[in-house]
């Protein structure tokens, strides 16, 4: 059973629309712009951003509260 030539080119086409959805579908919005190469002992990523007087003082809170004093 031999196939048509315009069968096959169809079959082609529609292998490469299933191909080009499966490359497309992998690119995940989450994962643009990220880090690709690190370097040892440099951190990379965005900086922090300072803590306020209230922020500060609510972390002293709580660290004196897991010392237990």
């Amino acid at each position: 059973m031999r196939t048509k030539p315009r069968n096959k080119s169809v079959l082609c086409m529609v292998g490469a629309v299933f191909a080009l959805g499966l490359v497309l579908s992998a690119c995940d919005q989450a994962e643009q712009g990220r880090i690709l190469r690190y370097e040892k002992g440099v951190y990379l990523g965005q900086k922090d951003s300072p803590l306020g007087d209230q922020e500060r003082e609510i972390l002293r809170q709580r660290a004196l509260l897991q010392q237990g004093g």
